[in-house]
């Protein structure tokens, strides 16, 4: 196991301990502009072996500033930029007019971050009024479902639950050609992953 500090920008002392202890593949955890320094360091040294890690590896800053040294890279996503569903094409169509861009720099953070103000925005209502330790309580007892870009959202959190998203919601991305996609065929489809229904609080 080894360690790189942010704004590192020369892994190669790092990548030839691996590749002298025989690895097979580099696991990594990191943000994207030092994630880019691990595949082009692994260029480098004209090693190539998978390169998996956190979500951070759909960033833009990796995929830019990896280039061709990026393809290949997979790691898990709530949101890739696909418009197989009619909520995430309108998002999509509508994060692209907005910001005039074609491929999202953040999918995951910027689905996410939507999904969250309208899951947000429900509590308020329900609660009818800004006070927090309200909010807290509507969120932990949401009484319809928001229709968001990861997922239908069913009750996500509860008094002892506050992961919205588990791991059956989970894809695997791969990039490929500048940006990510679908890493098995299996996952393209419209069918919207949910959370299994909890149990309400007593």
């Amino acid at each position: 196991m080894e360690k790189f500090n942010i704004k590192d920008v020369d892994m190669t002392a790092q990548l030839l301990k691996a590749k002298e202890a025989g690895a097979q593949a580099i696991l990594t955890y990191g943000i994207g502009p030092e994630l880019a320094q691990i595949a082009n360091g692994m260029e480098k040294l004209g090693w190539k072996v998978p390169m998996i890690g956190s979500w951070t590896l759909s960033m833009g800053n990796f995929i830019d500033n990896a280039g061709k040294n990026g393809e290949g890279a997979r790691m898990p996503q709530t949101f890739i930029q696909e418009p197989n569903t009619p909520k995430r094409k309108a998002f999509i169509d509508a994060y692209q007019k907005a910001y005039k861009i074609d491929r999202i720099p953040s999918p995951v953070s910027a689905a996410q971050g939507y999904d969250s103000m309208y899951i947000l925005a429900a509590a308020i209502q329900q609660a009818g009024t800004t006070d927090g330790m309200k909010i807290r309580e509507a969120l932990e007892n949401l009484k319809g479902k928001i229709d968001g870009v990861v997922t239908t959202y069913n009750r996500p959190y509860t008094h002892d639950d506050h992961e919205a998203i588990t791991m059956n919601m989970v894809v695997m991305g791969e990039v490929k050609d500048g940006r990510v996609v679908y890493a098995y065929d299996a996952d393209k489809g419209e069918a919207i992953r949910e959370k299994a229904a909890v149990k309400p609080n007593k």
